[in-house]
């Protein structure tokens, strides 16, 4: 059996969910909050501060015609471990692991096989410091009751996959979705010796699963486990960014304020049929409503064309992309560029907050209070005193 990970409380606010953790990953030691980074955004000259290298977190989907190159294509395999060993080197030797995702070919949904579990937990395992257990977003759209059982054998197939030969720690996967699940999934894991999970929101917003989230805070605090479990969260949206609007509120950060401890990245592709797409192409600008800049100072993520001609305004001082760069690149880097302002910022927000959590405890909600763009909605589900 696989053994839990090291979880020492550092801090927790007295008003929010919000909380501090030192965590041993490996032999490396994590500290949250924290914004795990993706470096596949980074140029070759892009340099990201050491300080702000907390948590790597790669990402890589198969269906099943990759993963049979994976395992029997020498250069396809050889291509994907340079990817991540380049990937790695612009980490700065944090701690790090390769979500893995799969989603077979075609309409209909199926687990993957024996097999093809045993070349996903290979890859997992070998790019990880904690391995995490592959996800399969096709399969946990279409989770009910009927079919729960069906997707525990899954993860049994996963973990004994991995513990043929484990000398790691092992992150569980939770889809999120009814809180009958997600009670259960805590449950089953905890009997294995798992305490750290990630979850998957699969581009959903906290909120639209916050009874789930509390039915696992719930069943930990049953099980002792409160306080010594790591929730790190992936493919968190903070609302519709093809939308019009000018600004929109960075609900992902406040997920620290829910008990967050790492944030992860956003990896869910399209759930709709592409003529659904082709269609909103031509009722939406996706192109220029997409391209977000990230203000920590109010938690407003600004469509990049409105603020534009104002951009000092906004534009943090400290940024690794200049403002001169970002008026005269093409679209395409324009993209890349502000993802990397943007990651440096949730970082810098998140060492913030650890700051918070330490030094005013009994101020969380007011610090998030302050922040101009939070809407008062969220602010009632921070709240422990409504929850």
């Amino acid at each position: 059996m696989t053994k839990e990970t090291k979880i020492h409380l550092c801090s927790i606010a007295d008003d929010t969910d919000l909380r501090s953790l030192q965590v041993q990953i490996g032999n490396k030691e994590l500290k949250t909050p924290t914004k795990a980074i993706a470096t596949n955004s980074f140029y070759k000259d892009t340099s990201f501060p050491k300080e702000l290298c907390d948590l790597q977190e790669l990402f890589l989907k198969f269906d099943e015609g990759s993963l049979i190159k994976k395992d029997q294509d020498l250069k396809f395999s050889s291509d994907k471990n340079k990817q991540l060993k380049r990937e790695k080197e612009k980490a700065n030797g944090c701690p790090y692991f390769c979500l893995l995702e799969f989603k077979n070919k075609g309409e209909n949904w199926r687990y993957p096989t024996e097999k093809e579990i045993d070349i996903l937990t290979n890859v997992a395992y070998s790019h990880s410091d904690i391995t995490p257990v592959p996800s399969v977003p096709k399969v946990a759209r279409n989770l009910n009751v009927e079919n729960f059982d069906a997707f525990i054998k899954y993860l049994d197939s996963c973990y004994n996959s991995i513990e043929i030969r484990n000398k790691k720690n092992i992150m569980g996967y939770i889809p999120a979705t009814v809180p009958l699940f997600g009670r259960e999934l805590i449950n089953y894991y905890l009997y294995k010796g798992i305490n750290a999970y990630y979850v998957d929101f699969d581009g959903n917003m906290i909120t639209t699963h916050i009874d789930m989230l509390n039915a696992m805070k719930r069943e930990l605090a049953k099980r002792g486990y409160e306080e010594n479990h790591l929730f790190h969260f992936v493919n968190v949206s903070y609302g519709k960014s093809i939308n019009d609007q000018k600004v929109m509120s960075a609900r992902d950060i406040l997920g620290f304020g829910y008990g967050l401890d790492s944030l992860g990245g956003i990896h869910s592709g399209p759930k709709r049929s592409p003529e659904f797409y082709e269609k909103l192409k031509a009722m939406k600008d996706i192109s220029r409503n997409t391209k977000r800049l990230l203000n920590v100072d109010d938690y407003g993520y600004y469509r990049f064309d409105s603020v534009k001609d104002n951009l000092q305004s906004i534009y943090p001082a400290d940024a690794l992309i200049s403002i001169d760069e970002l008026n005269t690149i093409t679209e395409s880097r324009l993209e890349k560029y502000l993802k990397i302002v943007n990651l440096q910022q949730q970082c810098i927000e998140a060492d913030k907050l650890a700051q918070v959590t330490t030094e005013e405890p009994d101020k969380s909600l007011e610090y998030f209070k302050s922040k101009k763009n939070v809407l008062k909605n969220d602010l009632k589900y921070l709240s422990k005193s409504s929850n």
